[in-house]
């Protein structure tokens, strides 16, 4: 039943286009929205992580302090050429193509289309995310969510005062550790809170979403708030069955609209069977249309809040009595908390960075991106000029964390003054990056001790992550993150050539038709030896690849969705 597509960027409006009844999202959510992936095209394929990669990186001897210079080889200049004939012949020609491929062996540019041209990134932005955090925090960083109280637990068990659960931006708080925290509560014989429950999302300073997000992005779960207490990725789902709504959790609200009234426009295919409708600051849903079973993941409003309730809950759960009530604060809260001065009565730590980048580019989770790109402004935002240009006038993690990326890329030699970095996760239609950079960011990751770490994120054609169901003449020879947001498509990462390793990025801008996913597998196929005659394929070329994904990806949300209702009733 939830086969939800995992794409994040898809609606172009609020509008959604119903398969068998079952929302049909196109977008940027590279694997999960703006994260992405497959916007206008078809529904992203997401088979399980997987080590079956053919292509092998070694540490390259470049110099990125130097230009790296076009290859003027006969083999090079033929293989371009080929690119650019197969960009030029696709229906795809009108609209904006960037490409850049660089081989890690001598450093050599076999082909570059507008390589040094700015160009919106789409998910693929989550590399560059990925690279400087690796680089800055290193692999085995973890995130901490600690349970804070003003007082001790006395000898009947009763804790005087308020029980703060507190965030740090871990991306993968959830249900489980939340009990662990529990456990670790009741171990110290808490049997009472004689205040209340507050869920604490302050450490990070600034906005939660994104500067250049769509407001229309909001209520789906790939523009998902990133607070600083985050939980259960900060979604929940929707199901609508015979016409009655059912929901994973009680913190959001479904009202069902009567349905429309058979009409001559109503019949028409141009008009949407269903639809979802959210407030920006709420989390009440509107559901309208003619469909009476289909399913939706959507976001939440103030996971923060939604943290606390199911704190509270978990708590009562095991017998322990909570006399106030619950809420929630940030750093514009008037009671502000100040951690250092409170007692710690239990903690968590979340999977290494590694972990959480991995799953982050197979899966292009923008919500992760967009919590390490705040993590990386409130711990380096010293390092940043306190000169800024935005929109807005907050100097924010959020906003520190792009312009340490931005001076990051510059330092590193891998970016050109002009580009613009608004966000973490390539969500941001704000974004301007070149081709180029990403060729040299993937270099500068290659030379690094967490070259592996890296690599081991990218998803696998025809293999795993959003590539699971592309490519399949050139399984395992491609690792690569995907970016979808709509007018955007992105592919960037690693090929196997002959004898030779190529990093490169093919971004494509101003496209307005359905199915250049498959034009730009074409271009990147070729790098690997594969000839670009063949008869041009949309996407999901391999259809059992394709039906597996699906059929997985149905069995995942699935199970998703019941242990939602399982811990709701825990």
């Amino acid at each position: 039943m939830f086969n939800f597509l995992p794409a994040a960027h898809r609606i172009t409006a609020v509008f959604l286009l119903f398969s068998f009844s079952v929302f049909n999202f196109s977008g940027c959510y590279s694997k999960q929205s703006t994260q992405t992936e497959t916007e206008n095209s078809q529904s992203e394929n997401i088979l399980p992580d997987s080590e079956n990669s053919d292509v092998e990186i070694t540490s390259p001897n470049i110099n990125l302090a130097k230009p790296l210079v076009v290859s003027d080889k006969a083999e090079d200049v033929a293989m371009c050429n080929e690119i650019n004939e197969a960009i030029e012949k696709s229906q795809f020609s009108n609209a904006r193509w960037g490409v850049f491929a660089v081989s890690l062996k001598d450093g050599r540019v076999v082909c570059s289309r507008d390589g040094r041209k700015l160009f919106n990134p789409a998910s693929i932005q989550k590399t560059l995310t990925a690279v400087v955090a690796l680089d800055k925090l290193g692999s085995d960083f973890r995130w901490k969510t600690s349970v804070l109280a003003d007082g001790q637990i006395d000898a009947n068990g009763i804790l005087n005062g308020n029980l703060i659960l507190y965030g740090q931006g871990a991306p993968d708080f959830d249900s489980a550790a939340m009990d662990n925290l529990i456990a670790q509560l009741q171990a110290k014989g808490l049997k009472k809170v004689s205040g209340k429950i507050i869920g604490d999302e302050s450490y990070f300073r600034g906005d939660t979403i994104g500067d250049g997000w769509t407001w229309n992005e909001l209520q789906w779960y790939y523009g998902a708030e990133a607070s600083a207490l985050s939980f259960n990725d900060n979604q929940a789902f929707i199901n609508i069955e015979n016409g009655e709504p059912r929901t994973s959790t009680d913190y959001i609200k479904v009202r069902m609209g009567k349905p429309p009234e058979d009409s001559n426009a109503n019949t028409s295919s141009n008009v949407e069977a269903s639809g979802i409708k959210r407030g920006l600051s709420d989390n009440e849903f509107y559901v309208w249309g003619k469909s009476k079973n289909f399913g939706a993941r959507v976001a939440v409003h103030n996971p923060a809040q939604m943290a606390a309730k199911a704190f509270k809950e978990a708590l009562g759960k095991k017998g322990i009595v909570i006399d106030g009530e619950i809420e929630s604060r940030n750093w514009t809260s008037d009671d502000k908390t100040d951690a250092a001065k409170l007692n710690e009565l239990a903690f968590i730590e979340s999977k290494t960075l590694g972990e959480i980048v991995k799953k982050m580019n197979k899966h292009s989770v923008n919500l992760y991106a967009e919590l390490i790109l705040r993590t990386l402004g409130k711990k380096f935002g010293a390092e940043v000029p306190g000169e800024i240009q935005r929109p807005q006038g907050i100097r924010g993690d959020d906003v520190a964390g792009a312009l340490l990326i931005k001076n990051w890329l510059s330092q590193k030699n891998a970016a050109i003054d002009e580009l613009q970095i608004y966000d973490g996760s390539g969500l941001s239609r704000l974004d301007f990056v070149t081709p180029e950079s990403f060729g040299r960011a993937f270099i500068f990751a290659a030379q690094s001790n967490f070259g592996g770490v890296f690599a081991d994120s990218l998803p696998i054609a025809a293999t795993d992550g959003t590539l699971g169901g592309r490519m399949g003449r050139a399984k395992g020879k491609v690792i690569a993150k995907t970016g979808t947001i709509t007018f955007v498509n992105s592919l960037a990462g690693y090929a196997a050539g002959k004898g030779e390793t190529f990093a490169f990025s093919i971004i494509v801008n101003n496209e307005t038709r359905k199915g250049v996913v498959g034009a730009i597998d074409k271009v990147a196929m070729i790098l690997t030896g594969i000839k670009s005659d063949e008869k041009e394929v949309s996407g999901d070329e391999n259809k059992t690849v394709n039906k597996a994904a699906n059929n997985l990806n149905g069995n995942q949300q699935n199970t998703f969705y019941n242990q939602s209702i399982a811990n709701q009733a825990r």
